[in-house]
């Protein structure tokens, strides 16, 4: 082990800390002590003893919940408490992703293969939790008796790299010494008890309001105790900052904030999209493997395989739940995951933190939701991660260094991460290999062969299942950036777009311009830092995929999806004693009131930004539950063939959600001649020329779908007023050819009556 050299918190009024020291000797960093480590490990044994009592008393509620927590929560846990001892923050990264990662590989396999075993599959990876857990708590607690504490391995340690004259002020810096941390924690814990109660205020105050999405959106239903627990947690981190303390627990808590609200409020995905994908779950698990070549869905199944793994063995009947959930996992794993990755470049604690927060709340252009994409970006973050452990050259320093090699385990780490990453995600694999190239060609990443790690079994997934990429490698794109980076255009629009749905984009945009504008403001100030170059160049690799394809006019998202953890790190790098130097000279009164006030103007538009733009399009982005119990009804009882109309845009349908989601079609206005002129409109006609289109159309049976989330999205985007739509909705209810078969609050289901009616 390293010198440990202590230190104490005083400094000069710069900024400086003159005890630190210079060496390179690493600061003592604290690791999940023996009895952290139980805890862990009396988690996971807890959820599998809850598993075996549900199984053996026949508890369907117990064996749903403990079943879907271990295998999509907690399948990482024990391998990870055989590891070294790790700061929490890698420990808990570690164990979350690598389960998801061990999900994902041994769902596809047994979907792939086609021999879908779930239950024997469990079994066998419980019996190994049970032996792996069983040699980790028996060395903890040898550990715990002997009054040993862990010692962090050396890749764990802040890196000699650490350069004290670019501290900050301490009423501006993130993270004290070893003595301040110590020393704070002898206070009351004020930091997680105001995290904890401003969580506890959000989830009563969404549950007061539960119902379906209203036009205004969530905020415009949320009551006062909701703002008391936002404004709780907005000052928790505040707190955190000014006085030195982690910032994590708050940080993680308003980076999911807001799906938090929505899956309580509504109880349904954020998106309609997430029908689709749980459809693929569904056609996993009753075909018992993929069906290669049908659709991008089933051939990219990596977490639908996952999830379709965890659903059986649960015994869950509607994988919707776990669709509606998923954002409020993955939102704080992404917050987390991030941060590790910030603190490879950052060796202050409470910076990375900021930085992995920073990418956390801007990712509103790109929704997350039950979706590949959202497990995509938590794989590539910890690829990163892993694959820049190695220590870079001294920030501003003359001499030249080479970076660690990655350890041998870290290798076959990015190696698994790579198979994960390729077998869910189309262009995640890609869009991390032009970011690791950047690392190795500026010498932070060794050895130069390690982007083919994740490079090369996503080219071998992709040529395996290139029969369905067609439509997505178009040749005439290749080189057309300006148009692949162009947003997605809605030719069809006749009338003006609301207020709301371009406010809905332009802030989130507009803070991450601003995010950009402070990068680039670092970048300037450290400009003869190599690491901070090698932060902007990663940041401008995304462009590649603009430059290749225009991704279903979506590519200017992934961009920026892809863009901004570089940003983050390099905003959260900002040196402010060098950009205010008399700040740095003031007292220290005067440098925590400028720091108070920094941070909340900061936060508060940050989180604002964030949860406006999460939230603001609820009413046409969220399918009410009795919306989705629609559609589900339609693939279940029709007729193979069949063809279902939605008088308006597919996109706000929540269709294809169950395993027979190939066997119907679905299809939109814009196959039936379009949209109706706007200026003088008949609904009458308009029903009339619909259902004629329809009956022309090959099908066996012939549906039609009304739902106030279809009339909503074409009223949101310009294609029709809801005003008109809901005409539309009492012709079909009055034209005595369609038959209702299902009617709930929101959607109605009619069948032609010539096929024969339903019942309710």
């Amino acid at each position: 082990m390293p010198r440990v050299v202590p230190v104490t918190v005083s400094a000069r009024p710069d900024g400086v800390h003159p005890e630190l020291p210079r060496d390179g000797t690493p600061l003592p960093v604290p690791t999940m002590g023996p009895a952290s480590r139980l805890a862990a490990a009396a988690l996971v044994a807890l959820t599998l003893l809850g598993l075996a009592v549900a199984l053996v008393a026949d508890l369907v509620v117990l064996r749903q919940a403990t079943a879907t927590v271990f295998l999509l929560l907690e399948l990482g846990v024990a391998p990870a408490l055989l590891a070294r001892p790790l700061r929490a923050s890698r420990f808990a990264l570690v164990a979350l992703v690598g389960g998801l990662v061990a999900a994902v590989l041994i769902g596809i396999t047994m979907a792939t293969l086609h021999v879908w075993v779930p239950v024997p599959a469990a079994v066998v990876v419980a019996a190994a939790t049970v032996v792996v857990l069983a040699v980790a708590v028996r060395r903890d607690l040898r550990a715990l008796r002997d009054g040993r504490l862990p010692q962090a391995p050396t890749d764990e340690q802040p890196r000699p790299d650490h350069d004290p004259r670019a501290q900050d002020p301490p009423a501006l810096a993130a993270e004290a010494p070893a003595e301040a941390r110590a020393a704070s924690t002898a206070r009351l814990p004020l930091v997680p008890l105001a995290t904890v109660a401003g969580v506890a205020l959000v989830v009563v105050a969404s549950l007061l309001v539960r119902g379906d999405p209203p036009p205004g959106g969530l905020l415009s239903i949320e009551g006062p105790l909701w703002w008391a627990g936002l404004v709780l947690l907005v000052a928790a981190a505040v707190v955190a900052v000014v006085s030195r303390r982690s910032p994590a627990l708050p940080l993680m808590s308003l980076s999911g904030v807001a799906v938090l609200s929505q899956a309580i409020a509504y109880g349904t995905p954020t998106m309609v999209s997430a029908a689709r994908h749980v459809g693929v779950v569904e056609s996993i698990r009753a075909n018992g493997g993929t069906s290669t070549g049908v659709d991008i869905f089933q051939s990219w199944s990596g977490l639908f395989a996952a999830v379709a793994w965890a659903a059986d063995v649960a015994g869950l009947h509607d994988v919707m739940v776990v669709a509606t959930w998923w954002p409020v996992m993955i939102s704080p794993l992404i917050t987390l995951a991030a941060t590790v990755l910030a603190a490879r470049f950052l060796t202050d604690d409470g910076r990375a933190w900021i930085a992995g927060g920073l990418f956390g709340l801007t990712l509103t252009l790109n929704t997350l939701y039950f979706s590949p994409q959202s497990l995509g970006v938590v794989l590539s973050l910890s690829v990163f991660a892993l694959a820049l452990s190695g220590r870079p050259p001294i920030s501003g320093a003359r001499r030249r260094s080479r970076p660690a090699s990655v350890a041998p385990w870290r290798l076959a780490a990015v190696l698994a991460l790579g198979c994960a990453l390729a077998v869910t995600h189309q262009i995640s694999p890609y869009l991390t290999t032009a970011a690791l190239v950047v690392f190795v060609a500026f010498r932070l990443v060794r050895p130069w062969w390690l982007p083919a790690l994740v490079l090369v079994p996503a080219v071998l997934w992709a040529l395996s299942n290139a029969s369905v990429l067609g439509a997505f490698l178009l040749p005439t794109a290749f080189g057309d950036v300006v148009s692949n980076a162009a947003p997605p255009a809605h030719s069809a629009a006749t009338l003006p777009v609301p207020l709301v749905k371009t406010l809905a984009f332009a802030l989130p945009a507009a803070v991450l311009v601003l995010l950009g504008l402070v990068a680039l403001v670092t970048l300037l100030l450290r400009r003869r830092d190599r690491r901070a170059w090698a932060l902007a160049v990663a940041a401008v690799s995304p462009v590649s995929l603009v430059v290749a394809t225009n991704y279903g006019a979506e590519g200017i998202f992934r961009v920026t999806l892809f863009a901004a953890p570089w940003l983050s790190i390099l905003a959260a790098a900002l040196p402010w004693h060098r950009l205010l130097p008399g700040l740095a000279r003031s007292s220290a009164r005067a440098r925590r009131g400028a720091a108070v006030v920094a941070t909340s103007v900061a936060l508060v538009v940050v989180v604002g930004v964030n949860v406006f733009g999460a939230t603001a399009l609820d009413w046409n982005r969220v399918a009410s539950a009795d919306t989705t119990r629609v559609t589900a009804r339609y693939e279940e009882t029709a007729a193979a063939g069949a063809a279902l109309l939605v008088p308006g845009t597919g996109n706000a349908t929540p269709g294809a959600r169950t395993a027979r989601y190939d066997q119907v079609q679905y299809l939109t206005r814009e196959a039936l001649g379009g949209w109706p002129d706007t200026s003088s409109y008949d609904a009458a006609a308009d029903e009339a020329r619909l259902t004629s289109g329809l009956e022309a159309w090959d099908a066996t049976e012939r549906w039609v779908l009304v739902s106030d989330v279809v009339g909503a999205y074409d009223d949101r985007y310009g294609f029709q007023s809801y005003d008109d739509y809901t005409e539309l909705a009492a012709a079909f209810a009055a034209d005595g050819r369609w038959e209702a078969v299902m009617t709930t609050p929101t959607a109605t289901l009619y069948r032609l009556s010539t096929t024969g009616a339903g019942d309710e």
